[in-house]
């Protein structure tokens, strides 16, 4: 019995995750950049080959990164202190830079395309996390050991974990020398909020934030998850963001900052 109240109970709130009443503006051209899993809609026409792009959080799939790099010809900063993760793309840099592809199990065709190995030049990969503050933490592990995203706030509640080490994101910013972000995507297993707490604050300028939202209806701090959602969405839109993209089966958000709408 309680199994079978536990089903429609997350069949209710995955339901309800699908449409928290955020405002989309659909009058604002985008595209989608990456595979079906890895991929992000992101405003189209707003980057070019100076823009600064922050991607938090890696994976085994860094096909929006290496869409982002080559369409655009900008350089792309990745972030992941992920053992799997570290060398899953230092692993395609090489074979990138010997034009040899490399293996991407998310991708449709089960690599990644082809690109010129210039575009290695391009990309620069940071094997740490990104949080409020620098420091060390745990960084736990998912329930599945085929899985490779690890947690910072522990959002399976598992018990196996590494210590990695993070940096505020406001301190990357000074130490690569950057005065703005261009794009910031985070998809940081629920330690999104922290990091999102220095753009609401002021202290880091953003133009275009994609956010996945990884608290689900299996997975959550607790019962109020879809309130800190919600909060959180709310905040940005004080601050002058606007909605301008959202993924139909899923949590993930693209925000472009809009002057004079705060």
């Amino acid at each position: 019995m309680l199994d079978i109240f536990k089903k429609v109970y997350i069949k209710l709130r995955k339901w309800t995750e699908g449409d928290l009443g955020i405002p989309v503006r659909n009058d604002v051209p985008t595209e989608r950049i990456g595979t079906p899993y890895g991929g992000w809609i992101i405003p189209r026409g707003q980057l070019d080959q100076n823009a600064v792009c922050y991607l938090v959080g890696a994976g085994e799939d860094i096909s929006f990164d290496l869409g982002l790099a080559h369409l655009y010809g900008c350089p792309v900063h990745t972030f992941d202190p992920t053992p799997r993760a570290i060398a899953h793309v230092n692993q395609l840099i090489e074979n990138l830079k010997s034009g040899v592809r490399t293996k991407c199990v998310t991708s449709p065709d089960g690599y990644y395309p082809e690109y010129p190995p210039a575009l290695a030049a391009q990309l620069h990969f940071h094997p740490y996390g990104v949080w409020n503050k620098d420091e060390v933490l745990k960084f736990y592990a998912p329930e599945n050991e085929a899985h490779v995203s690890h947690s910072l706030v522990n959002l399976q509640k598992s018990d196996a974990a590494i210590e990695v080490p993070v940096r505020a994101l406001s301190a990357i910013v000074h130490e690569l020398g950057h005065d703005h972000i261009d794009l910031l995507k985070l998809d940081v297993e629920g330690a999104e909020y922290q990091i999102l707490e220095e753009v609401i604050e002021g202290r880091v300028q953003v133009r275009i934030l994609c956010i996945e939202f990884d608290e689900t209806a299996a997975n959550h701090l607790d019962r109020h998850y879809l309130k800190r959602i919600s909060r959180c969405l709310e905040d940005l839109q004080k601050i002058g963001f606007e909605v301008v993209g959202k993924e139909p089966d899923c949590r993930n958000y693209t925000l472009l900052f809009t002057p004079g709408n705060s």
